[in-house]
């Protein structure tokens, strides 16, 4: 039998220092990202949704702040770049996406709300929805204005309408969420060439305000164009 070698000798004798907790950990968090990729793909798919919703709101902020302006630019940056392999995304992809949207949301823009509805309809749980959508999308609902079934009023007459473009006018608000569009446009209107979607969606754009409808508005758990 051979005899051992000195530096063999001694190896059999080391004692090893424990890993420490820090190393622990990682070397956990690596193996269970690895052993879920679906897990992560999921996630990947629904931050970089956010991120998108996010940016879009974000983007039309009349006079962005350096932060603000530095937290959109690697957010769209980001959205620029695709993982390799869309169903097993590395860690460390998913975790620039999560980096890049927990920069954006410090800077949400205050949002209001409009209802147009009948007299019985419970506002409660219609201001919840209309809350969780504007929060999905970089927003914070401040205020709520709404007028009980005047759906044939014109939509400068309604008392509601008022209160809403008097917050639009000051530049108080950046996000404005409604059930439907069919809030905003009466029906003797609709025939109107200058009442549909896309002009009045354009009228708030250039109040830097962003226009939501629930009616429209895609989950934020979809995929991200």
């Amino acid at each position: 039998m051979a005899t051992p070698t000195v530096e063999y000798s001694v190896a059999l004798h080391r004692e090893f220092a424990p890993g420490g907790t820090a190393l622990l950990e990682r070397l956990r968090d690596s193996l269970a990202a690895d052993k879920w990729p679906d897990e992560r793909a999921t996630r990947v798919r629904v931050t970089r949704t956010r991120l998108f919703e996010a940016v879009r709101t974000l983007a039309l902020v009349p006079a962005p702040s350096p932060a603000l302006a530095h937290a959109l630019w690697r957010a769209q940056q980001m959205l620029l770049i695709l993982p390799a392999d869309p169903d097993f995304p590395r860690p460390k992809y998913a975790d620039a996406v999560s980096s890049a949207l927990d920069d954006l949301l410090p800077h949400r823009v205050a949002a209001a709300a409009y209802t147009c509805t009948r007299e019985r309809v419970d506002l409660d749980v219609l201001l919840q929805r209309m809350a969780r959508a504007g929060e999905e999308r970089a927003g914070s609902l401040r205020f709520a204005h709404g007028d009980r079934s005047l759906h044939d009023w014109p939509l400068s007459e309604r008392p509601g309408w008022k209160r809403i473009r008097r917050l639009v006018e000051a530049r108080q608000i950046g996000m404005l969420l409604v059930d439907s569009t069919d809030d905003l446009v009466p029906p003797v209107e609709t025939r109107d060439p200058g009442w549909d979607r896309q002009k009045f969606k354009a009228w708030l754009t250039s109040w830097g305000i962003r226009l939501v409808c629930l009616a429209n508005a895609a989950p934020a758990g979809g995929d991200a164009p």
